[in-house]
């Protein structure tokens, strides 16, 4: 429940008329489909559709406030509709986006503002985000389910933030936020709104250099997190420094800093016994296993989630522990399915340099481990988007990291698939994934025991299996 008292700190709405109850708490929605009465209604412009032709259902609900995006045309609609539905307020605001930037931004202040101890915890970083808010919150929903929020799905945008940020209520205590994005300045708004009191930036690595030009790029940009996070707390908000990052391991530290690697110079060290994983932070232990997920970097994914949550929550160390057990990775995404009763590793979602020579090596550590040798895998490398002119030179880097690991049978599908080849000339270049499935379907998951599949969204590699 939100306190319409905040409207008045909301600069896109011009004016809040004088017969309107703000001390009212209503819960805000934008979407028609989801509508539950009395919330508020913010009507969002789409590309193709004027949220004010789609809200007679919810109007005649007795939905008791509409926000939209002022125009002539808009203005003209909701006089008509006001005559009609005389129980509703129409408010006009400059721009439906900023307005929920800054209602949000208002009610995270006034949540925080309630209790101290009320956490913004953000995630930003070009690896690793979503699966880190997975775990995370995965562990301390399992625990305490009406507490947390996160973010759902990859809301992570200057939309999705924002709407993360409204379904904060009274009992929740604890924030899970992801921060996405792809042109420079865009956490910073983020953490504008969020006003985040602890974080952690995951790694930085080649991601969007389309639009960012190069690594240090951005550094600059995921990195922001760090001095928001210590601006916002002057210094004593928790923020994990990833010490075996090139980059990151040169923030300085702060009181509420700890660093944390494999790096003798980490606060919190990192090791990788059989197949768990383990941190050890001022004399204690945590140790971590999942046998759902694959690769040291989601072991290292799982161990800094369960030392996030034993940060805050101490005494749940042991119910942490045990859950983590059970998390299993989400759609598409660094997951095991089953096709044909042939294993495959499934990674349809994103693709980049670093991520993608990680999860190979995982997986080649995995298969070996289940007794499969190189020659029993088969390969499949889409697209890794979004690099600008170093793309060509990328892929060719990855077909040579994946020569010199030793698979054998390797496909590589998209429009990058010449520059794979480069690195790894006997491998086999498809242009699309509808080209490459009749074949794949018929030979490869015939053939080969056990596969792995991974390439940017673009591909949609999970077509192969008729999955979305």
């Amino acid at each position: 429940m939100i306190k319409l008292s905040h409207l008045k700190n909301c600069p896109s709405l011009k004016s809040v008329p004088k017969e309107l109850d703000l001390n009212r708490s209503l819960s805000f929605c934008t979407d028609t489909r989801k509508y539950t009465y009395p919330s508020v209604f913010v009507g969002i412009p789409g590309v193709k559709i004027n949220p004010l032709d789609v809200i007679d259902k919810l109007l005649i609900e007795g939905c008791p406030i509409v926000v939209y995006q002022q125009d002539a045309e808009n203005d003209a609609k909701t006089k008509v509709l006001a005559s009609k539905f005389q129980q509703t307020t129409f408010l006009p605001v400059s721009d439906s986006v900023s307005f929920l930037q800054e209602l949000s931004h208002e009610h995270i202040k006034d949540w925080k503002a309630e209790n101290p101890k009320n956490t913004v915890f953000a995630i930003s970083g070009s690896n690793g985000k979503t699966t880190h808010k997975e775990i995370l919150s995965f562990i301390l929903k399992s625990v305490m389910p009406n507490k947390i929020i996160s973010t759902e799905k990859n809301n992570n945008n200057h939309l999705g933030v924002p709407l993360t940020l409204l379904n904060v209520t009274s009992e929740t205590e604890f924030v899970v936020l992801e921060l996405g994005s792809n042109h420079p300045g865009e956490i910073k708004v983020l953490c504008n709104i969020a006003q985040p009191n602890a974080g952690l930036t995951t790694n930085i690595g080649a991601t969007h250099l389309e639009f960012f030009g190069s690594e240090e790029k951005v550094f600059e940009e995921e990195g922001y997190l760090y001095y928001a996070v210590k601006s916002v707390t002057q210094g004593k908000g928790f923020f994990l420094i990833n010490k075996d990052d090139q980059f990151l391991k040169n923030f300085s530290a702060t009181a509420g800093s700890v660093t944390y690697g494999e790096s003798k110079e980490a606060d919190a060290k990192i090791t990788f016994p059989e197949n768990d994983v383990r941190i050890t932070y001022q004399g204690q232990e945590i140790t971590g296993h999942n046998s759902f997920i694959t690769g040291k970097h989601n072991k290292l994914n799982l161990i800094t989630c369960l030392f996030i949550a034993n940060h805050f929550y101490p005494h749940l160390q042991k119910e942490f522990i045990v859950n983590a057990k059970e998390f299993r990775p989400t759609k598409n995404r660094s997951e095991w399915i089953k096709f044909e009763n042939k294993s495959v590793y499934l990674d349809a979602y994103n693709a980049n340099p670093s991520s993608m020579k990680a999860a190979l090596e995982g997986f080649k550590a995995s298969m070996i481990d289940q007794g499969f040798k190189l020659n029993d895998a088969c390969i499949v490398l889409g697209d890794m988007n979004e690099l600008g002119d170093l793309a060509p030179q990328y892929h060719q880097d990855v077909g040579s990291f994946t020569k010199k690991l030793g698979f054998e049978n390797v496909y590589f599908v998209g429009r990058y698939a010449p520059y794979y080849l480069k690195g790894f000339d006997q491998g086999k270049s498809r242009s699309s994934s509808a080209e490459f499935k009749n074949e794949y379907r018929s030979e490869c998951i015939k053939k080969f025991s056990i596969h792995f599949i991974k390439g940017s969204r673009s591909l949609q590699l999970e077509s192969l299996f008729d999955i979305s």
